[in-house]
């Protein structure tokens, strides 16, 4: 079952509201429809709207390709089970299905957001005017920051493109798209187009930080330390915090578990994340249905769950590793009480991803769980090891990692067990994995890091389940961290150029 998408009559895309827990509309003839500055309004919500086709399978073009996360078990048949193999094991095909869904769901955002840009001559207010451009270059920005790093050179499409020009268009060189994303952010950020906070009744539209937080990120992958755009990173990162109020402790931060709360969306930890409501609205979050165990009878979730997104044994050890992690819990579970038969469900069948089940979900495909795309924690995490990375470990960075330490119920470090640069950056690094596992930022950080190959080699190496299929699962190259372009794309423009070794 796929999320769809609503297509409102013009009458009902101008009564649709500007809150993101609402149902919104995806487009409408604009010539005939955008006469003025709600009508824009509502093509903007229509961007965020596309978001939700993104984030549906964007869990396997991330942690499934990550130590993170495998699939669950061999000898099933089914179509789903071939596509989540083909991620797993990073043998992706031109022709997978999940790839091209992802594919056209962030073009249709680009699209949408180009249509904005297009249509803001009829809004005369101009702090309106600023910040609904800087709601689709934010929002442009960031799909693109995904296929950049997903894909590496991508087309780059700014307005309408009609068939005989899409058939010979070439994809832009990486460096090319990753110049247009700088732009597109720093434009907002340095021209300052979105407000610094926005209203409760517009809670899940972005506002200034949430861009400076997105640029920093595009600095922090884009470039190495010693580099004035890795500096200029994370002197943004600094600045996000202090709009958040500098946390420097545990004390100071939501506790882990309220931040997936369904009764507490948008809480202080979350700088951005992308609404999801249930109540058969069109709106409710897939991930319940997506991620809890099969067959579990209701007692985890309804209906017939899909047991995707399931976690590895290496992720398991990590959390285990530390001592009690009170955000094990909260990511995944290995066990769960069937009050039908009595027992506790263990082993395979037992273990799932637990950081949005929504339990009190009645419907498939219908939860509450909104999906977090940004988070304080995230922030303070990055600008630790950036500041690690320039300047060595020093008293702020520790206390910002530590702060995530001590919310998760783990003894802080002390400054002789990080004393060289070397420890602080493996440290935080495992410290970004277990705070944001399931939140598709594992596969993302491998790559930034260089070291996405030998992870996930050491990974595959080393998980008992690799070492009982039904074949052998070969060590990954190079080549296959970006993705295949859609055979879909190949096909209809003949000369374009595929990835090296598709």
């Amino acid at each position: 079952m796929k999320r769809y998408i609503f297509i409102l009559t013009v009458f009902a895309a101008i009564a649709s509201s500007c809150n993101l827990d609402k149902a919104p509309y995806s487009e409408v003839a604009a010539a005939v429809y955008v006469k003025d500055a709600s009508s824009v309004n509502n093509l903007v919500t229509g961007v965020y709207n596309g978001l939700y086709d993104v984030l549906y399978n964007e869990w396997a073009m991330t942690d499934l390709r990550s130590d993170n996360v495998r699939m669950r078990g061999t000898g099933s048949t089914s179509s789903d089970t071939k596509l989540i193999e083909q991620f797993d094991q990073n043998v992706v095909l031109t022709a997978n299905a999940w790839v091209q869904d992802y594919w056209d769901a962030s073009y249709v955002v680009i699209n949408r957001a180009n249509n904005v840009l297009e249509n803001l001559g009829v809004v005369d207010d101009k702090v309106l005017h600023a910040r609904f451009e800087g709601e689709a270059r934010f929002l442009r920005a960031w799909m693109y920051f995904n296929l950049v790093r997903l894909w590496g050179p991508v087309f780059i499409v700014e307005k309408k493109t009609g068939a005989d020009e899409a058939r010979h268009m070439q994809r832009s060189p990486a460096e090319t798209v990753w110049d247009f994303i700088e732009k597109d952010l720093e434009a907002v950020v340095d021209g300052e187009l979105l407000p610094a906070a926005v209203p409760a009744s517009e809670t899940g539209r972005a506002d200034l930080k949430t861009a400076k937080a997105m640029l920093a990120k595009v600095y922090a992958t884009r470039y190495k330390p010693g580099d004035d755009k890795y500096a200029l990173g994370l002197k943004l990162l600094g600045e996000v915090l202090e709009e958040c109020g500098n946390p420097m402790s545990g004390a100071a931060l939501v506790p882990y578990a309220e931040i997936f709360d369904t009764g507490n969306e948008y809480n202080p930890e979350i700088i951005f994340a992308v609404r999801y409501r249930s109540g058969k609205l069109g709106i409710g979050s897939p991930f319940t249905t997506l991620y809890a165990p099969i067959n579990n009878g209701g007692n985890v979730a309804v209906g017939a769950p899909k047991h995707y997104n399931y976690p590895s044994d290496n992720l398991i050890a990590a959390f285990n590793a530390g001592g009690t992690d009170l955000r094990k819990d909260v990511c995944l579970r290995e066990t769960y009480y069937n009050s039908t038969t009595g027992l506790w469900v263990e082993g395979a069948n037992g273990r799932y991803c637990n950081k949005f089940i929504d339990p009190a979900m009645t419907s498939e495909f219908d939860a509450e769980n909104d999906f977090p795309v940004i988070r304080l924690a995230d922030v303070m995490l990055l600008w630790a090891e950036m500041s690690n990375e320039i300047s060595g470990p020093g008293a702020d960075a520790l206390a910002r990692l530590n702060a995530v330490r001590e919310r998760a119920g783990i003894a802080p470090y002390s400054t002789d067990q990080l004393a060289s640069k070397y420890l602080f950056r493996q440290a935080v690094r495992n410290e970004r994995r277990l705070e944001l596992a399931f939140e598709n930022q594992r596969w993302m950080d491998l790559m930034r890091w260089g070291v996405a190959v030998a992870t996930v080699n050491a990974y595959l190496e080393s998980e008992a389940f690799y070492a009982g299929y039904d074949y052998i699962v070969n060590p990954i190259s190079e080549w296959q961290t970006l993705l295949p372009i859609p055979v879909s794309v190949t096909n209809i423009n003949k000369t374009v150029a595929q990835n090296p070794g598709y």
